[in-house]
């Protein structure tokens, strides 16, 4: 099977050839490959109803464009959607959709983003391209298998009878069968057990059966706790290795039909394998039942880690030894915004989309200016605007980013935050980013486990921030140390935010104060987020200023009050 597998990885390398023949060309004139992507969404969509209503036919330059469209948000394109999800043609895009994409920004109002298949070419730039870039860095990831971790991608049928799901679910769909087979085997109804943790051990009941030589999933906060199921299940694991079993947690009823299907596609996974139990048992008793003892063939985890993920990157070491973790590709369901260089540059992915950007200060006004991706400053912060052949058009995802490079003439460029994720009270503009680094500094002076954080907004009875912290399980962490981890991260947030340190000086804000959240609050939102549908990757609690429904439900795992803490 290892031979099979290098074939196809030598196969792919062949045919990307084209795709970086031409990333390499467009890289060096950035501004003819944006136009050219430009002109080729505008003929393309010029008769469609949003086409005809905004002159689209009429569209020569980029003045042209951005005379005829506004930079607008999804609600503003949800009219139009919503008469797609009905099953009118021909409104956003000649190119109908084959799915709907959901995005719901966890607890929110369910967006749907049409698929089409012009669409899907256009994501598929950035992803053939990251995989060679990956290949080349990491080549020995032609010797094992990659474990990934998606979302369904039919959750359920529009009006029209148009599926709607998870994007990653649709794209794993479309992949060649070799690649289904050989590259990333776990079987696709694993991923649609809809019960949490019957769905983590199979995953895992697979992947200790594999040669993993690749983690690739876009949230590390999914992959802490796959890693803590092995931790709580690796003798039942062992066991039914052994044996050739199958026995999750919980009531698994194998005569349901569902299951029954799913204990098909496991079928090849359920063979007796005494010696790969017997490693494993070893592995539990030396205390080493983890990754990098797991599957020594292990060469990269791939996943965010950019602003709040940054902080679950910190566990990864005790997992993973000095296995590499590097930054998936910046994107959504809207768009794909970058190709990973497998060096941890992300590079604009030029040949994807039609980019602009807007300075991060000027988002607010009434007409700001845009840039193309030639015209961009290094160092300087931009919210990026998508127009993709999905029928967004001038799409402010409200994402901002950070010119950090140059590849050629096309820029490289890091996810910062999302946009008006910033906290101010009286001008202090806390970002999450902020709120983040301060934490982790903090943990790291005080040596605690933190499995999650956020911060809240108070403004009664003076305006003030309040810390809602979760200890590792099993930390003996006391009101008193907690007292001084919230002390210190105050001061961190003084070292980020000169603004914040003169508000608390001059008395307009009170001192930062804290509360304890019952051990296993975060695992048991995560849980209940899963069940009632809401994908593994749009689960994404902000360390800053939560929604009001996160808020409500940590607010009743509060167990301990820390009080006003002096001021540093």
């Amino acid at each position: 099977m290892s031979i099979v597998r290098q074939l196809v990885y030598q196969v792919f390398k062949r045919l990307a050839a084209g795709e970086m023949a031409g990333l390499e060309a467009d890289c060096k004139n950035p501004r003819a490959a944006q136009l050219a992507k430009l002109e080729h969404i505008m003929k393309s969509n010029a008769n469609t109803a949003f086409g005809k209503e905004h002159g689209l036919a009429n569209v020569k330059t980029v003045a042209d464009y951005r005379k005829a469209v506004p930079i607008s948000d999804y609600e503003a394109h949800r009219p139009y959607i919503d008469r797609i999800w009905q099953g009118e043609k021909d409104v956003l895009t000649a190119d109908e959709p084959f799915m709907f994409a959901t995005t719901s920004g966890t607890m929110g109002q369910a967006k749907y983003i049409p698929i089409t298949e012009s669409y899907i070419k256009e994501f598929r730039h950035a992803s053939i391209a990251s995989g060679f870039f990956t290949l080349q860095k990491f080549p020995k990831i032609a010797n094992g298998v990659t474990l990934s971790v998606f979302s369904p991608a039919e959750e359920g049928l529009s009006p029209a009878g148009v599926p709607y799901g998870a994007i990653s679910g649709g794209l794993y769909l479309r992949e060649p069968a070799l690649v289904k087979k050989y590259i990333s085997p776990i079987p696709y109804p694993v991923y649609l057990i809809k019960d949490y943790e019957t769905k983590y051990y199979a995953l895992l009941r697979c992947a200790l059966v594999l040669p993993v030589a690749c983690f690739y999933t876009l949230n590390p906060s999914t992959i802490v706790v796959l890693l803590k199921r092995l931790d709580r299940y690796g003798a039942e694991l062992a066991k039914d290795i052994a044996e050739g079993t199958f026995t999750p947690p919980g009531n698994f009823d194998a005569a349901a039909p569902a299951n029954r299907e799913l204990l098909k596609a496991l079928k090849p996974y359920l063979r007796k394998n005494p010696a790969r139990a017997r490693e494993l048992s070893q592995l539990i008793e030396k205390n080493e039942m983890r990754p990098d003892k797991i599957w020594p063939q292990l060469q990269v985890v791939c996943c965010w880690t950019r602003a709040s993920a940054a902080f679950y990157i910190k566990d990864f070491p005790r997992y993973f030894g000095d296995v590499p973790v590097t930054d998936i590709t910046y994107g959504a369901s809207e768009g794909r915004g970058t190709v990973s260089m497998g060096d941890g540059r992300q590079l604009l992915s030029v040949r994807s989309h039609f980019f602009e950007f807007v300075p991060e200060e000027q988002i607010d006004e009434k007409n700001p200016e845009a840039f193309l991706a030639d015209e961009l400053v290094e160092g300087k912060n931009y919210y990026i605007i998508f127009t993709t052949s999905a029928g967004l058009y001038r799409y402010h995802i409200n994402d901002v980013v950070k010119v950090v490079g140059h590849y050629h003439q096309c820029p490289l460029i890091e996810f910062q935050y999302k946009g008006g994720n910033i906290s101010s009270f009286t001008g202090e503009k806390l970002t999450e980013l902020q709120i983040t680094d301060a934490m982790r500094a903090a943990l790291l002076i005080h040596g605690i486990g933190c499995r999650f954080f956020t911060v809240l907004p108070e403004f009664r009875p003076n305006p003030h921030y309040r810390l809602l912290f979760e200890p590792e399980a099993g930390e003996n962490c006391s009101e008193e140390q907690l007292n001084k981890l919230v002390s210190t991260f105050e001061s961190e947030i003084y070292n980020r935010n000169i603004e914040y340190k003169t508000k608390r000086e001059s008395m307009r804000l009170d001192p930062l104060r804290g509360d304890m959240l019952r051990v296993g609050a975060y695992e048991s939102l995560r849980k209940n987020l899963t069940t009632s549908g809401v994908a593994d990757a749009q689960i994404k609690l902000s360390h800053l200023n939560p929604k009001d429904e996160v808020r409500s439900y940590f607010e009743k795992q509060t167990v301990v009050y820390l009080g006003s803490i002096p001021s540093v």
